[in-house]
């Protein structure tokens, strides 16, 4: 969407340097005006027409650029260019510039060429060579543009914003923010470079410097989205969520179809705890782009928190259609499948964790207790069998839980060795694959008693957490408290 923006806007910037030079020589051609009315002779009266030239022709194609677009513009080129002025430099540049707003870049590319033979320093006609180079994706050749036109003017402000804009792509914000730098000292009203620079400094957590470049894009250009965009990230970064979120609102009364402005805007309402706000923000950025996992994600977690399931389990399996990498939600879904006990989703959602993230442990011993609990004992121990086998560490406490669940006994020496763990969150989740292991096995009793172990350690910093939180209260809704 980005890009698409771009390209449009670059399309813009080649209409007005058109016009630009359709009107610099129209100036440049026409005669100065006088002080005085002139006579007019009879013999004037009967001399010939003027001839039609640059200046009629330019005049010509702008009207038609601005009246009926550019593919009427082009027509012009061919019915009406006077034959002495096919290899004039102005006329072709502004012939490849509405080539280029045309989506014909082969055109626009050999006509630049043409330009660039006869003046090899042409400013605008390496300027539009670069950005084919770009719309077509051969950075090699955009690269060489660029550098042409630097090692021509080390100042020019697009060539440099076009460098910077090279080194934001690759994290290198220190470079890019010097070439975003360079283009303001010839144009400091720039909004390009004023705004790169401000997300450099951004990123590169200068929060100060960066909100005076996005106020001073406002004092310009008081509508500017984006801006305020940055101005509610800095907020959010430094806790102030209501800032954030009042920023984000005014990019969004600015551009209310803008997914990433919806995207920010819940989730400063989230962190001040308006969930129904939060919920329409995402809803929304989903109706704005359905093909994309993150609004989905970020909603599921939403009803997750509110322990609406079959809502956040719709979600979830939508984030993994269009994502399947992300890996967060087969976790979350498996959580939810297991709340739900639905073994089969919950064993295949960790078993697709375990594809991503082999050392945690949490993932075999997961998929090892939902075969059990679909009655499959023997795939049970066929599969942590596999797992133990590859473990190193045949004395790590991990080792010995995920034996402890294949061989179904041995469990008198495992509460000490929890108890002598100094690692607070392996210590918890440990003790909860032991009231697990309890509960497969027989010894509920056993179990509440691990399970209470890991929810007064409050810190619920692995999800195992939340499981012995639900036994818990399945415990005490089951006693009548």
């Amino acid at each position: 969407m980005k890009s698409m923006i771009k390209e449009l806007l670059f399309a813009t910037i080649i209409v007005s340097v058109v016009m630009v030079v359709i009107n610099l020589v129209s100036c440049a051609s026409a005669p100065a005006p006088s002080e005085t009315t002139p006579v007019v002779s009879e013999e004037s009266k009967k001399a010939p027409k003027k001839e039609y030239g640059k200046t009629e022709f330019m005049e010509d194609v702008g009207v038609a650029l601005e009246k009926q677009g550019n593919e009427e513009a082009l027509k012009l080129f061919e019915t009406k260019l006077p034959k002495k002025l096919a290899n004039d430099t102005d006329i072709l540049f502004v012939k490849a510039a509405i080539n280029f707003g045309a989506a014909k870049y082969d055109e626009a590319d050999s006509i630049c060429s043409e330009v660039l033979a006869q003046d090899e320093t042409h400013a605008d006609a390496l300027s539009l060579k670069a950005q084919i180079a770009k719309m077509r994706g051969d950075k090699a050749a955009y690269k060489s543009q660029i550098d042409k036109i630097l090692a021509k003017d080390s100042m020019d402000p697009q060539a440099n914003i076009a460098r910077a804009d090279d080194f934001y792509s690759k994290k290198n914000y220190g470079q890019a923010k010097r070439h975003y730098a360079i283009a303001l000292k010839r144009e400091p009203n720039n909004i390009e470079a004023l705004d790169g620079v401000g997300r450099c400094e951004y990123y590169l957590e200068n929060d100060d410097s960066a909100k005076e470049y996005f106020n001073s894009i406002l004092k310009i250009d008081p509508k500017n989205a984006n801006a305020y965009l940055y101005l509610g990230k800095i907020a959010y970064a430094n806790n102030e969520y209501k800032i954030a979120s009042d920023n984000a609102k005014k990019a969004l009364e600015i551009s209310p179809d803008n997914y990433q402005y919806n995207m920010e805007y819940g989730m400063y309402e989230r962190c001040l705890g308006h969930f129904k706000v939060a919920e329409d923000c995402w809803t929304k950025a989903i109706s704005i782009d359905p093909s994309y996992f993150l609004a989905y994600a970020y909603r599921a977690g939403l009803y997750d928190e509110q322990d609406m399931f079959s809502k956040a389990y719709t979600d979830y399996l939508k984030v993994i259609e269009l994502n399947p990498k992300y890996y967060y939600a087969y976790e979350s879904l498996g959580v939810i499948a297991l709340h739900e006990n639905q073994w089969e989703t919950a064993r295949k959602a960790f078993m697709k964790c375990a594809e991503f993230n082999k050392n945690n442990i949490s993932y075999p011993l997961m998929v090892t207790y939902c075969y059990y609990m679909e009655k499959n004992d023997a795939q049970a121990q066929k599969y942590s069998n596999d797992v133990l086998r590859k473990m190193p560490n045949k004395n790590s406490i991990e080792y010995t839980m995920l034996r402890l669940f294949h061989d179904k006994k041995g469990e008198r020496p495992v509460p000490q060795k929890i108890a002598s763990l100094q690692n607070g969150n392996v210590k918890g989740k440990m003790y909860y694959y032991l009231g697990l292991f309890y509960d497969m096995f027989g010894g509920r009793e056993f179990a509440d008693e691990y399970y209470a172990k890991v929810v007064t350690m409050n810190s619920p910093m692995f999800f195992e957490y939340r499981l012995a939180e639900w036994r818990v209260k399945d415990k005490k809704t089951a006693n009548g408290k």
